[in-house]
């Protein structure tokens, strides 16, 4: 029943499902954070920097923007879907939204592993 409702039948049950399941690693990434930052309690700069030094920390960190910046444009996308009728507009704000989720990504990549753009 499961794999039936997320086939190519159902496309908005994937979506669905999809930006559940990016909220639920959000949420966990979210604890994971907490902990970390009560555990090491940064108080400098330095400490800070410390915090994301390690590479399984900032792919953590990555998979938690991806979830992210998914589920932003899930839920704009349906909601553009839902409340936007005209077809011309509607691609305009679309190719903004998915501009600025392309440029936050770019962002996050740079901050997170010194990528030079």
């Amino acid at each position: 029943m499961l794999f039936e409702l997320l086939t190519a039948k159902y496309p908005g049950m994937r979506r669905w499902l999809t930006q559940r399941l990016c909220a639920l690693s959000m949420a966990f990434g979210l604890l994971l954070f907490c902990m970390r930052l009560l555990w090491l309690s940064p108080a400098s700069y330095h400490d800070w920097v410390a915090l994301f030094a390690p590479w399984w920390w900032r792919l953590l960190t990555l998979w938690f923007f991806i979830c992210m910046l998914l589920h932003a444009w899930l839920g704009v996308r349906d909601v553009l879907r839902d409340y936007v009728p005209h077809l011309g507009v509607r691609s305009v704000l679309q190719r903004l939204v998915d501009i600025a989720v392309w440029g936050n990504a770019l962002a996050v990549l740079w901050i997170l592993f010194g990528m030079k753009i």
